[in-house]
């Protein structure tokens, strides 16, 4: 089946079934299961190298954007055209974050980014610092007002509105906006919560359509699932395994990883063990493509056999959005087919 009559299909299924599943041991499964290529980071050779790989077979991915990274005019990473371009191609465009941080490195919540405890340093008037409980800043703000991070004390000392942390003694030190009470200098320290609803605002203000999260090194735990219910229809989240009906929960979306010395055969029998045999939705966690750019970069013509061989067996290549939309039928089918077998028992 070809993607656009498995996608028809797919908006069919809720009122007639069209789709056509089968039924193992109570559990409804696709006749070849579902494979998603989830490319992380933003690197810039899923634009030159993993689009055209993709593109030749009529071929869609999602791509998790970095949002600062993608701002940042570094090379390394996709353009905002570039983003763009993808989008305009068929592929989903994913949040991954502001800045790539795990929620262990700073603050969680919105209500931990407040920072107290500041001192005023006895030789310089402008120069405040207090101890600091994590061991990143992702962002500093004082009323509202971005920070800007420095190398050391001297360039602080220099620029009003700059930031200096000394991993050292985890202490933060700054040269502030306005100076005053040490108690009144309103900074708040960016928190997990507000890199999720960050990008996904800016996302959205940039033209794209977002309702996914790609956790950031796939750390994920049951308080930042709670967090992403708020901005989020879904998140991918790693641990090795494929998606099935029964178990699957959009907001722990199972990836493979996929590592630099990984051959194409390694993945295509995931492919056949998960998605042909059992009817499972693989999807796979890769970064760059191509070049030595980004962590483990996988090598082109080891992508381009995968694709070839999902091609050949005709496998349906979703996005994660559709592929989680068609789980969630799948499941609700599922369901109300094991209500009605217990309430004709029950009769």
């Amino acid at each position: 089946m070809n993607r656009r009559s498995f996608l028809g299909a797919l908006a069919a299924m809720g009122a007639a079934c069209a789709f056509p599943m089968q039924l193992y041991a109570g559990e409804q499964r696709l006749p070849k299961g579902m494979v998603t290529f989830v490319f992380d980071d933003g690197i810039v050779t899923n634009y030159t190298y993993s689009l055209p790989i993709l593109k030749k077979r009529g071929q869609l991915a999602t791509a998790a954007i970095v949002v600062n990274r993608m701002l940042s005019g570094n090379s390394d990473y996709m353009s905002l055209d570039q983003v763009r371009e993808l989008e305009k191609s068929g592929w989903e465009i994913a949040s991954h974050s502001m800045t790539h941080s795990r929620p262990v490195q700073i603050p969680k919540t919105l209500e931990q980014e407040v920072i107290t405890g500041w001192r005023l340093d006895e030789n310089d008037p402008d120069h405040y610092q207090a101890q600091y409980d994590y061991d990143r800043v992702a962002a500093l703000f004082q009323d509202g007002k971005p920070l800007k991070e420095v190398e050391n004390l001297e360039q602080l000392r220099a620029t009003p509105g700059t930031y200096w942390l000394d991993l050292t003694i985890a202490e933060l030190h700054v040269h502030p906006f306005r100076s005053g009470d040490p108690a009144t200098l309103g900074i708040r320290a960016g928190s997990y919560q507000r890199e999720m609803e960050d990008s996904k605002r800016i996302l959205t203000e940039l033209g794209f359509k977002v309702d996914t999260y790609v956790a950031p090194h796939n750390y994920w735990t049951d308080d930042v699932e709670v967090i992403s219910r708020r901005y989020y229809s879904r998140a991918c989240t790693g641990r090795d395994s494929d998606n099935r009906p029964g178990s699957f929960d959009p907001f722990a979306i199972k990836r493979f990883m996929v590592h630099t010395k990984d051959s194409a055969q390694s993945l295509i029998r995931i492919i056949k063990d998960h998605s042909l045999e059992h009817g499972g939705w693989v999807v796979f966690c890769f970064h760059g493509v191509g070049e030595n750019i980004g962590w483990e970069p996988y090598p082109a013509e080891s992508l381009d056999a995968v694709c070839a061989f999902v091609d050949e067996q005709k496998i349906p290549v979703v996005t994660a959005r559709e592929g989680a939309k068609l789980m969630d039928d799948l499941k609700k089918q599922q369901t109300a087919a094991q209500s009605k077998s217990i309430m004709k028992k029950g009769s």
